[in-house]
């Protein structure tokens, strides 16, 4: 037969220490006022500048060497445990399964062929943090790069991201607590088309002031750049010019009467003295002299020409000369231009 539990005296209900009771109300209240539901949005910084591109239809430039998206995907997150480690992930989903071209004026859309694949997912480069960290500061993917070049996912690392062109995407935040997602955030006016160049001239004004990396497009900018080419160029072109002008010879340090290198002397280097290698040996006085000097001590004819002796005649042998003959003190003047340089003459040529 049942008893009623009312029945039962009092005395024989357990009793909860005070303590005890008090803790349990302690850590109920805390867990009552956790937050319960996690949100995310842009920082007041970006969301703005994300809104005003959406309103001109917002385009994002693709390179092979990799570009940073803007503006930046920086967020403010709300509603993770403090005491609870998060990671956070990003990717670039597709809107639509189109590609995108831009005809006078309009963008038109067909289907898309190209063959796709699973999208690559960004680890912020914080890592593994508590949710109070991620709650205290703005969370930024300033490190992304998308490129239109598959090849550079593997070869310049885990930032950047290939994505097709002339294709809509739209950014995803994942937010996993371990292996567990426990929210995924899509902005919808953070979707953007793909392009090599601006076709907004509108977008391409507002991205060039509001993006401090975009300062070549800036007319300010331009014209110094310009200005730097200029000097360059001038520059440039003074130096070759500089360069084209012959260097003036050293002076000589020597003493010695024996003309210089770049200036030859009557006759030269030539093995027959009496032949000059430079015209301007003509111009020298007694230069005839000197020549019928050397062709009258010369023992053995220049040309031995036994065949056509009338073409080339051999010259007249001259008599001999005495101690008395006064072309003795031009012979000695003859035999003192030596053939031979001389010591100065070898310091010179170096």
């Amino acid at each position: 037969e049942s008893k009623n539990i009312h029945s039962f005296p009092h005395r024989h209900l357990i009793r909860l220490p005070t303590s005890f009771t008090a803790s349990l109300y302690t850590f109920l209240s805390k867990m009552s006022s956790l937050p319960t539901d996690i949100s995310v949005s842009l920082s007041a910084n970006m969301d703005a500048r994300w809104k005003s591109c959406s309103e001109m239809i917002n385009e994002m430039i693709i390179t092979g060497d990799g570009r940073r998206v803007f503006p930046t995907l920086e967020y403010d997150i709300k509603g993770l445990d403090p005491l609870k480690y998060y990671l956070m992930y990003m990717h670039f989903d597709f809107v639509d399964d189109m590609k995108l071209r831009y005809i006078n004026g309009n963008w038109t859309e067909s289907p898309s062929t190209e063959e796709k694949g699973a999208p690559r997912q960004v680890l912020h480069h914080h890592g593994l943090q508590l949710g109070q960290n991620w709650m205290d500061r703005p969370l930024s993917f300033d490190q992304i790069r998308v490129t239109n070049r598959k090849s550079n996912e593997q070869k310049k690392g885990p930032s950047f991201v290939h994505l097709f062109t002339q294709h809509r995407y739209i950014p995803v935040l994942t937010i996993y607590e371990g292996d567990q997602i426990v929210h995924v955030s899509k902005i919808d006016y953070t979707a953007f088309i793909t392009v090599t160049s601006y076709h907004s001239a509108a977008l391409n004004e507002f991205k060039t002031n509001s993006n401090p990396y975009a300062t070549g497009s800036r007319q300010d900018r331009r014209h110094k750049r310009s200005l730097v080419s200029g000097e360059t160029e001038s520059s440039s072109s003074s130096s070759k010019k500089v360069k084209k002008e012959p260097a003036s010879p050293a002076p000589s340090s020597s003493d010695s009467s024996v003309s210089p290198v770049h200036s030859p002397s009557p006759t030269g280097t030539s093995p027959f003295p009496f032949i000059p290698m430079f015209p301007t040996g003509l111009l020298q006085p007694n230069f005839f002299l000197q020549q019928f000097q050397l062709l009258s001590q010369m023992t053995q004819p220049m040309f031995v020409n036994p065949f056509f002796p009338t073409l080339f005649p051999t010259p007249p042998m001259s008599p001999p000369v005495t101690p008395e003959s006064p072309s003795q003190t031009v012979t000695s003047q003859v035999k003192i231009e030596t053939a031979e340089p001389s010591k100065e003459d070898v310091t010179v040529d170096v």
